[in-house]
Formats: structure tokens, sequence, C-alpha cells
């Protein structure tokens, strides 16, 4: 009977294609049913399994499994028909009730987590109670639904039906918050569709209702509205939604997103942002922004203003192209943009913006590289900008022109001659942020070219003395030059007043002839030249100690002296220089004027000096000590003073005032490099008149000493943390809490450990000026700032954008101040900006979720500022 029992069992394994361990197989002819599975089916179970021949099931218990080509049902406990090829699961209590071992399905890359289902190996259907699963980083979560597979066939869909499901990405069991409705219909890793359905809170319905829905499924990039991330309610604009567009997948490396914010009073912005990368080829990132803003001033007078922004930055891998490269950054603005429509410190703080974009080519094999750039500097405090566009520059290496080929390691005096050339040719434009894209600006554009030649060469004598000779030629090609004439007509200028109720018409002020300024085009050369020499050496001090902390000191001296020449440009022979007359009074009146101008290539202009044969002399310092340490044994070299220099000259061709004025520079670091400091000052041994002009007496003569202190200024400054200032205090590692007795034990730095990516930034300058009746020191800057972030616990952030004091200005510095609260799926902050007055709270769900739309802010913009004080106002 046994033996008999154990056939039976096998052949109905055979029949429905399921394998039994541990039997012998036998050669018995089975017929199989044409509703076999074409799949062998296999199954296993931690506990144990029952059989039941009479009703053809089996039964699985603890951990079972159930797999039939790419299906896989892993459960608690496991019901298995093979009469009808249906599987049935659910899962198991514990001993406090709760659910475990819950079903857990997958077909391919389908998986779904339930209650309890039921699923037809064979017809490829299944129903499912309170199913869950994701689709996309999207939680589908419903009470039941029906399941229709494809069953492998690559010209159907899965499809899942679900009644009275919620959408959400929440990934708590019971979700925080999502989209219910009573019917969807799903695609998976294609599309979701439901109808009717409403936002739900911590599973109290909103009245926030939808009609229909369409979430899109499928992983990857692809083409779609980006719905609004935020609203705003302005008094100034009015009701808003910010962030509502496009979103373009244009390629593998390319996405480009076109959003924009709309106000129903008129103001809006235009937003394109884009991100493209290739692999080891390059990446980068760009956003334009456009806005045209309405306002009303105080008496409720309305104005638009318009701004645009540019900001791009290009990155080329190094392993791209060994001798071409392309890359760097754009920030440009006009109309103070950023300042303007955003409230963070770097918008409101940063006045000085920079560009600087350049493609370089370098000649393998050739002594000289060529570069093309876009160049920009702009200060939104005074509005002013200078773009140059395009920069061509083109420069050799060091060139030695008398270098023999495979001339031995001695070399001759004349082969250490080397020549540098650089030549560059640019257009740049000098105009304001608030007239860069007018028509007419286009016509200060200016045009121009530089040559710049050098030669040099460096030659020992007497062993410790370097003797370096140089001449240099600069010529520079000027478009268009500068012309001044004198308009000898008086011109009075008249005010008018009320004097008892008669207006009276009186003269204020009377102008003797106007100088005009007038353009003259055509090609002018500027042309300069330098010769010079300059000898130094070395001098070294050093003092040692046998006991005590400090074990040496060190002086390193180089003292240098050299000789300069440069004509006199003033002279009429060169055509640089004019003269022009002031006063119609006073025919003498004239003054001397370049017809450079003062526009391109300024710093080339020539010097109004005269001609220049001055001996210039300099002595550098340098102090440093060694340092013993009885904790190691070991000495160590500290810098006390990294430079001390003093500087001046003395001009042989000229008829006075040939001494220059002193200079003093010095730097150092203290405390291990936190506490930078650097010094300088100017010292003159000419006296000066009424009006502070220098004038040829010496301070030796009115004052009996030999200089006259002129200016001075010292600076300090540091930054560093709270972790840094917390380990001066705290080297030994393991050090226990000192308890006093009555008092509870204190964890170590349990507080300070909170401030440790708190920054500190402390500044402080000192000047001092040299005037006719007495000399003046003050204090012209003394700020502390602190920015940085405190974690009190791990769902609560303090964000200290900036916080200081100005000692000087006795006023805060721009505070920026927000709080935010992780809340799982959501986020809550504040922040607060009390100089301007603007404010901002919101509640919203997790940024980057296909739910991100739902946010609840309250904020109060700059442009609301003339409406209400905000926080300010209390």
């Amino acid at each position: 009977m046994k033996a008999k029992t154990k056939i039976t069992i096998l052949l109905v394994f055979c029949a429905i294609g399921l394998k039994a361990q541990d039997t012998i197989p036998l050669q018995v002819p089975v017929r199989l049913s044409s509703d076999a599975p074409e799949e062998p089916i296999e199954y296993g179970a931690r506990d144990s399994m029952v059989w039941n021949l009479e009703d053809r099931k089996i039964f699985l218990y603890g951990a079972t499994t159930v797999k039939y080509t790419s299906i896989s049902l892993a459960a608690g406990f496991s019901e298995f028909d093979w009469s009808s090829n249906l599987v049935h699961a659910t899962g198991i209590a514990d001993s406090t009730g709760r659910m475990t071992e819950k079903p857990k399905f997958s077909d391919g890359s389908n998986e779904f987590e339930a209650r309890e289902m039921r699923y037809n190996y064979l017809t490829h259907k299944g129903t499912i109670l309170q199913a869950s699963t994701i689709q996309n980083n999207l939680y589908v979560i419903g009470e039941k639904a029906k399941f229709f597979s494809a069953g492998g066939d690559t010209t159907k869909s899965d499809i899942i039906y679900n009644q009275n499901a919620i959408f959400t990405t929440c990934d708590q069991e019971v979700p925080h918050f999502g989209v219910r409705s009573n019917k969807q219909k799903v695609i998976p890793n294609k599309l979701a569709v439901i109808g009717p359905s409403h936002i739900e809170v911590m599973g109290v319905p909103t009245p926030l209702w939808l009609p229909f829905g369409f979430f899109p499924l499928k992983s990857g990039k692809q083409t779609g509205l980006l719905f609004p991330r935020n609203y705003e309610n302005s008094d100034a604009w009015g009701f808003g939604l910010r962030n509502i567009g496009w979103y373009f997948p244009i390629s593998d490396n390319f996405n480009l997103q076109v959003t924009g914010d709309v106000y129903l009073k008129g103001s809006y912005r235009l937003r394109t942002v884009g991100s493209y990368a290739k692999r080891y080829k390059y990446r980068g990132n760009f956003t334009l922004e456009y806005g045209n803003l309405r306002t009303e001033d105080a008496l409720a007078t309305p104005f638009r203003t318009e701004t645009f922004s540019v900001q791009l930055a290009h990155n080329q891998d190094s392993k791209a192209h060994p001798s071409r490269s392309i890359g760097g950054s754009i920030n440009l603005q006009t109309n103070n943009a950023q300042s303007v429509n955003y409230n963070d410190v770097d918008a409101v703080l940063n006045t000085v913006l920079r560009s600087n974009f350049t493609y370089n080519e370098r000649f393998p094999g050739k002594p000289y590289n060529l570069s093309v750039g876009f160049q920009h500097t702009q200060n939104t405090k005074t509005r002013k900008m200078t773009i140059n566009f395009p920069t061509f520059n083109f420069q050799t290496q060091t060139i030695y022109p008398f270098k023999r080929k495979g001339a031995p390691s001695q070399q001759r005096w004349y082969e250490k001659f080397a020549i540098t050339y650089r030549g560059e040719a640019k257009a740049e434009l000098q105009t304001t942020d608030t007239t860069l894209f007018r028509a007419e600006t286009l016509e200060d554009i200016q045009y121009g070219a530089r040559h710049k030649v050098g030669t040099n060469a460096s030659f020992k004598f007497f062993k410790y003395f370097n003797f370096t000779p140089r001449a240099n030629y600069d010529e520079v090609w000027f478009l268009e030059t500068s012309q001044k004439t004198f308009d000898p007509s008086i011109v009075v200028l008249y005010d008018t007043i009320v004097v008892e109720g008669e207006t009276q018409i009186i003269p204020r002020d009377t102008i003797y002839g106007t100088v005009l300024d007038s353009t003259v085009f055509g090609f002018k050369p500027l042309r300069k030249f330098d010769a010079g020499f300059n000898v130094d050496t070395k001098l070294f001090g050093t003092v040692l100690f046998r006991k005590g902390p400090l074990r040496g000191l060190r002086h390193t001296m180089t003292p240098s002296i050299g000789f300069n020449f440069s004509p006199d440009y003033t002279n009429p022979t060169w055509g640089y220089f004019k003269s022009v007359q002031q006063d119609v009074r006073f025919p003498d009146s004239l003054v001397d004027y370049t017809i450079f101008g003062e526009g391109l290539y300024a710093g080339d202009r020539p010097s109004a000096t005269g001609r220049q044969m001055a001996l210039t002399y300099g002595i550098g310092n340098f102090f440093e000590a060694k340092m013993f340490s009885k904790r190691d044994s070991t000495t160590k070299n500290v810098r006390i003073i990294r430079s001390l220099g003093i500087n001046g000259n003395y001009n042989f061709a000229a008829d006075s005032l040939r001494f220059s004025p002193i200079s003093i520079n010095a730097n150092t670091a203290l405390f291990k490099d936190v506490v930078s400091v650097l010094f300088n000052s100017s010292w003159d041994p000419y006296e000066v008149d009424a009006k502070n002009r220098r004038i040829d007496r010496f301070v030796w003569d009115t004052r009996g000493r030999p200089l006259r202190f002129v200016d001075a200024r010292l600076s300090l400054s540091t930054s560093l943390t709270v972790k840094t200032i917390r380990g001066w205090f705290d080297r030994e590692k393991g050090k226990t809490p000192i308890i006093q007795a009555g008092t509870a034990p204190v964890a170590s730095n349990g507080f300070w450990e909170l401030l440790d990516r708190f920054n500190i930034r402390y500044n402080l300058v000192i000047q001092g000026r040299g005037l006719t009746d007495k000399d003046t020191i003050f204090l012209a800057t003394n700020t502390i700032t602190f920015n940085g972030s405190v974690p009190l616990t791990p769902n609560w952030d303090v964000q200290v954008g900036s916080m200081g004091y100005d000692f000087v200005r006795k006023d805060f510095t721009y505070p920026s101040l927000s709080v935010a609260r992780d809340l799982h799926c959501w986020e809550m902050g504040v922040s607060w900006q009390p100089t301007r007055s603007t404010y901002a709270f919101f509640i919203r769900v997790d940024p980057g979720s296909v739910f991100d739309f739902i946010n609840l802010p309250y904020q109060k913009g700059n442009q609301d500022t003339i409406f209400s004080g905000g926080f300010g106002g209390f």
C-alpha cells in the first residue's frame, strides 16, 4: 500500500509538472492534461507541507515560495490547487495579532504586497486584497485589485484594476497623504489613469478635488508638464503660480526645462534651465531668466521693472582633447535681477559679478598658444559693468633665441637672454546694467589691440649676487582718440524763487567757458618702452639657544637695488598729450590731457610724470623661529613674519620731488595660521601744503624727522568653525566629564557638538591718515559674521545663512534665518530676512516627488515690503 501511494503521488507530480525530492523516477507512461502548465512549478516552505490528494491541494506553512517561469509568490501561508492551477496566499498573525509574512508577488518588474491574494498560473489573472505596489517611486495602495498579466506575451501589457486606492510617495503602511479615488487603471511602467479623486492628508479627505488624473509611470526621462511647485499671494503682484512649465529630455545627454511664474496683476517671469553631460567629454548647466514685474510705489503709481540674468558653467574633461579646451562661467544680470527676485544671502550681498569663458588652443611642438574669451565684471551697487568680447590672445612661451641646439650644460652668457611676446585684440563695452540692451549702447563699443615684447636674463656674479637686466616694448593700437576744445561762451545760471508771493529770478552761477569732448576716428598707435636692471642677494642671520621652548631664530634679508628708464611721453614730439583752456578769463589756464581717453586699455595710458631715470631700492625680510616640543622631543620651524618689505625710488631726471614715498608692507599669520594679518603703510620725505599737495621741502628741515606719515592700514581676519575651536580645548581623547558633588553627570560637549557646522568670520581693519594739522587713526571695519546649520534633532534643523554685527555702523549685517522640520514624506520650514522685512512659511510634500505640487506657502516678498513691514514691522 505504501508503494502504491508513493507511485500515485509521483504520477500526480508528473501530471502537474511539480518536482518531488527523494523519489526514484519510474518508467511509467503518463498522459498529460491539455490544461497542465507548460513549465514546472517550484514550491517550498520553511515549516511544513501538507498534501490533500482527495481535493488535489497542497498546503504550505511558513516562508512559503511558489515559482513559475518569471512569476514568484512568497507568503506566510499558501494553498495550491493543482486541479485549477490556483494559488491562495495570506500572511500569518503573530502573538500580538499583527500580520507578518504578507504575500509578496512578483512578475518580472511588477511587485505587489498584500494582505491576501489569489492567482491563476494558467490564465495569469489574480485578485488582490489590500494590495500595495511601487511604480516609478509611486506607491499604489488599493482595497481590492484585479491583476491581468501578459504572461510573457510581448504584444500585451500587464493591467491592474484598483478599487478604492490611494496614490502616494509615502512609504508608510498607512500613508500620511495621497490622492484617493474609487477606480483606477494601472499599466505598470507606463501609465496610471484615475477617475474622480481627492487629496487625503492623514486619512482625512480634503476639499481639493480632481475630476480625473494621469500619472506617468514610465521610468527614465519623458517630455511632460511641470506642475507649479509653489504658490504665492503677493500684495504687490497678486496671486501667482511659480515654476509652471514643460520638461524636454532632448537626449540622453541634454535636459531642458522651460518654466515661468505668472501673477494675476500682470507680473511674470520666464525661465530656461538646462543641463548637459557627456562622459569623458564635458558637463555643464545654464539658466536664462527674464522678469517683467509690475509694482506700485508708495503713492500707488504703477511702474514696470524688466530684469534679465544669465548663469552658465561649462567644464571640459581633461581627457576630452590633448591640446584644446573650452570652459568657464558666466554670471551676468541687469537691473539687479537676483536681488529683486530673490532674498537669499548670496543674491542680496554679492555686489560684484564676474564672468570668464575661454577657448584655448595649444599647438603641440610649437612654443605658442591661442585663446579667445569672454570677460565681464559688474558692480550691482554702482550699476556699472565692463564687457570684453571677443578677446583674442596670442602668446609665446619663453624663447631663448641664442641658445645652441644640443648645447652642453655649461651655458654661454648670451644664451641666457629670453624673449616673450603677447598679442591681444579685443572689443570692450563700458555701460550700466540698465542700458545694456539698448540699441545706442552698441555705439559705445571700443576696439583695440596690444602687443607686448619683453626680454630679460639672469646672471650671477661674485657668487652671491644676482643681476637681472630687462627691456620691454609695448604698442597699443587705438581706433579712436579723444579731442578737447574750449567754447568761450559765458553761461549764466539762474534760480527761480518765490518771495512774499512774488516769483523772482536770480543769478546762481556763471560758467566762463566750457570744455567740449569729441571723438576722432582713425588708427592711432601708442608706443612705449622701458629698460632697467636689478641686483639682489640674500643675507642670513641665525641665533641658537640650548634650553627652553625657543631653540633658535632665523632672519633672511633680501636687499635689492635697480635702475629704471622710460622716456618723457609728455614731450610734444610723441603727440600723446595736448592742452586745453579752462577759463575764458585766464588764457593761460591750460590743463594737459591724453588723447587716449579713459576707456579701452586705460592701464596702458602714457605717464604724465615725465622722464624716468629712477634708482629703485628695497629690502625684503623673513623671520622664523625653531620651537622645541616636550611632548615628542622634536623641533619644528614656525614662521613669525612671512614677509616685511621696504621699497622706494629716486628719480634723477625729475627737477623736484626726486624721492618717492616709501612703502612698508608686512604680512603674517597667528595661532597656527588661523588669523591672517596684513599691514601696509606709506611715508613721505617731503612736506605738503594746505591742500595736502606735495611740495619740494624736506620734512627733516621743517619737523626735524626723516619722514612724514601718509597713511597706513592694518587688517586682521579669521574664519573658523566651532568644531575647530572645540578641538583646541579638547585635545585629549577619552576625557571624562568632571562631576561635582550633588550634580548629575552631563554628556561631554553635547551642546557644542550641535554647533560643529557653524562658521565664524571676523574682520578688523584699522586705518590711519596723515593730515596737515594732526594724524588720525580710525576703525574702518569691525564685523563678526556667523553662518551654518544646527541639527537640533534628526528632524529639526536651523540654518543661519548670514548673521552678524557691524560694530562701526552699529547695525546688524544682512541676517537670513530659517528653521526646517522633516515630516517624513513632508517638510515644513520658515525663513526670515529682517533687514528686508521678508519672510516665508511652507508645509509641503518633499520636493522632487510626483506630488511636490502639494504645497501650503505663506510669504512676504521684497516687492511687498512697501505694503507691510512683515516681521520687521513688529
